[in-house]
């Protein structure tokens, strides 16, 4: 009894990729432009911006492994890891930037990572099921299984 994985596993894991890809393509862009950046006065300095997007790269990354291979612990996983970049994410906007932005610039990008964080978060909540049984279903499926002669 093979149970097909839900197509929300599959949305949920791309999502994941798409991410990945984005980090992968900020620091590649990133390197491709160094001293263009650096003559401009970026600030925070090109250096933190190679490690928060490698951070999210790497966790990404491990998200969509995790989901893609089943882990028990990928939903909480792409929960906390979605809560964590949506944190980085505004912490950069609102924090670090030299020119603040008044609150109507910020409305729709808020309300955009609201819902994309509510839309993993209960994503990953309703595949938490489907994960526990699967590591139910094969250790119940290994006991049951019969010695032969």
């Amino acid at each position: 009894m093979n149970k097909r994985p839900p197509f929300l596993l599959h949305i949920l894991a791309a999502l994941f990729v798409v991410v990945f890809l984005i980090s992968l393509a900020g620091i590649i862009q990133l390197l491709q432009s160094w001293n263009w950046i650096l003559a401009a006065g970026y600030f925070p300095h090109p250096v933190y911006v190679v490690f928060k997007n490698a951070f999210i790269i790497l966790a990404s990354l491990a998200a969509a492994a995790g989901l893609w291979a089943r882990l028990n612990f990928s939903p909480r996983l792409s929960q906390v890891l979605a809560a964590l970049i949506f944190a980085w994410f505004w912490l950069d906007r609102l924090i670090l930037t030299r020119n603040p932005q008044p609150f109507g610039s910020h409305l729709f990008p808020l309300v955009l990572s609201v819902l994309l964080l509510g839309f993993v978060w209960i994503c990953a909540w309703l595949l938490e099921p489907f994960m526990r049984g699967q590591t139910a279903m094969t250790g119940h499926m290994e006991e049951e299984t019969p010695d032969e002669p």
